[in-house]
């Protein structure tokens, strides 16, 4: 029931009957199936998903549906003819950006850092989802955080040999310039 009425009420709502949201529901439907939402949250999850879908400039729906926007797409930044030439560190920052998100907390900083890679400043950010410079902050450092231990647990787990060789071995993120200038 919530898919076939609800859930186009509340696009309707969020997008002041704009002919999109129809295509909005669809998008948002696509980013919620993986995730285990349990009922009786769905439709304020549907709603922060789409109202964030609907009112940031470089959100995945509007970079699809071109809204009066700029398309600075980041697959396009990376898909150059030497590709080869990229660096572990840039290929996994690119699978960390296309892995699903676990919840919307982490959809939310995806999306942040996404807008902040694009080379918006906080500033920008802040001026496109009124959102204030400190969440903006705090987004990008959890961002960075999540990244700096996927990082550890896909590289050191594939390289180390041992439970304790893994316990042992701390990288700082002053010892991953590459990514410190990817983020920076």
């Amino acid at each position: 029931m919530f898919w076939s009425k609800e859930a186009y009420d509340i696009t309707k709502k969020i997008t002041r009957n704009n002919e999109l949201h129809v295509d909005l529901v669809s998008h948002v439907y696509l980013l919620l199936h993986q995730l285990d939402i349990p009922a009786d949250e769905l439709p304020k999850t549907f709603s922060k998903f789409a109202f964030n879908q609907w009112n940031w400039k470089q959100s995945e729906f509007n970079r699809q549906y071109q809204r009066g926007i700029i398309n600075h797409e980041l697959p396009e930044c990376f898909s150059t003819a030497d590709q080869e030439d990229f660096s572990e560190h840039e290929d996994m920052l690119i699978r960390f950006l296309e892995k699903p998100p676990a919840d919307d907390t982490d959809l939310f900083c995806k999306e942040i850092a996404k807008m902040h890679l694009y080379g918006m400043t906080y500033r920008d950010i802040r001026n496109d989802t009124d959102l204030s410079l400190q969440i903006i902050h705090q987004a990008i450092k959890q961002f960075k955080h999540d990244l700096y231990n996927h990082y550890h647990y896909t590289v050191l787990n594939r390289n180390s040999q041992s439970t304790n060789d893994f316990q042992s071995t701390r990288l700082q993120a002053t010892e991953l310039p590459e990514l410190s200038i990817i983020l920076d």
